[in-house]
């Protein structure tokens, strides 16, 4: 019989990309990029108990289609903190609901290594300063350093680079995910690969532009450089931009990381109605509303 000894309840919020640069594959077979990540108010629960007795970690997922065995972000992160702590391993149930959709490009999964890192760094008194955190981070997977700030950041190298950016936006943002299809980050490296030609955003305008609350200016600088592999090579993706495109005129939709999500800035008195139309002439998606969390 399992002796509780300490639940906790965390929210690990998702994130888009605003913006996102793509260079060429290193000898190692990874990329650097250059990216503005931001935190938005769309959050996966997890319950997470941590037991007196040692042993392993046990995970629960309301999304069925996502493992939850080795294969989960979540294992690996409990894993790699127990080596490097080590610490012995204390048996922890976690029981995750997903709200963040899979294969977005909205950071899901790297948001709940994130958070599960932080709670197991704070519940084992502190093991890691903040820099030493996301250090480890990385060694989990490339978006999770991000979240250990989990604050508006220029986010470059492989991941590793997280830089804190003033982030006045007051719109508000509607996400468009795809039902019957995703996008795997394979897949959208591997289109990016064989471009010929790339278009790349200007993060020194798109800073200055965050900094000043200028959306309209700040649309003007997106760029996406795995969306335009994608749009090369997957009819769906590309049905899907050109829909949104002919739904509600006027407007820019931007590609989050790998996609398949887009998204699209909105204000207070355009808001309900561009989510109306959407959700009217836009077959087989999830409409979210949500904000940048600042």
């Amino acid at each position: 019989m399992r002796i509780s000894l300490n639940k906790y309840k965390i929210f690990s919020n998702a994130k888009i990309n605003i913006g996102l640069n793509v260079f060429q594959k290193e000898s190692d077979g990874y990329h650097n990029i250059d990216s503005i990540m931001a935190p938005i108010d769309l959050s996966d629960e997890m319950d997470v108990t941590f037991y007196s007795d040692l042993g392993d970690l046990k995970i629960e997922c309301s999304d069925k289609s996502i493992p939850t065995d080795e294969r989960n972000i979540l294992y690996k992160t409990y894993k790699i903190f127990f080596e490097e702590s080590k610490k012995e391993k204390e048996k922890i149930d976690i029981i995750l609901k997903k709200n963040i959709p899979s294969e977005a490009g909205l950071g899901g999964g790297s948001s709940n290594a994130g958070f599960f890192l932080k709670l197991l760094n704070k519940h084992y008194g502190n093991v890691y300063n903040e820099k030493e955190l996301e250090k480890l981070a990385m060694r989990v997977g490339s978006d999770v350093p991000f979240f250990i700030k989990n604050k508006t950041a220029r986010v470059g190298g492989k991941g590793n680079r997280v830089d804190l950016v003033e982030n006045n936006l007051k719109d508000s943002i509607i996400l468009i995910k795809p039902l019957d299809f995703g996008v795997s980050t394979k897949e959208a490296y591997e289109s990016f690969d064989n471009l010929k030609e790339v278009k790349y955003a200007d993060f020194d305008k798109i800073i200055k532009n965050l900094k000043e609350g200028n959306r309209i200016a700040l649309e003007s600088n997106i760029e996406n450089s795995l969306e335009q592999g994608i749009l090369e090579t997957d009819t769906n993706i590309k049905m899907l931009k050109m829909t949104l495109n002919s739904v509600v005129s006027g407007k820019k939709f931007f590609m989050s990381g790998s996609g398949s999500t887009y998204y699209t800035f909105v204000t207070e008195l355009e808001k309900s109605q561009i989510e109306t139309r959407l959700k009217t002439f836009v077959d087989n998606v999830k409409i979210i509303i949500c904000k940048t969390i600042n």
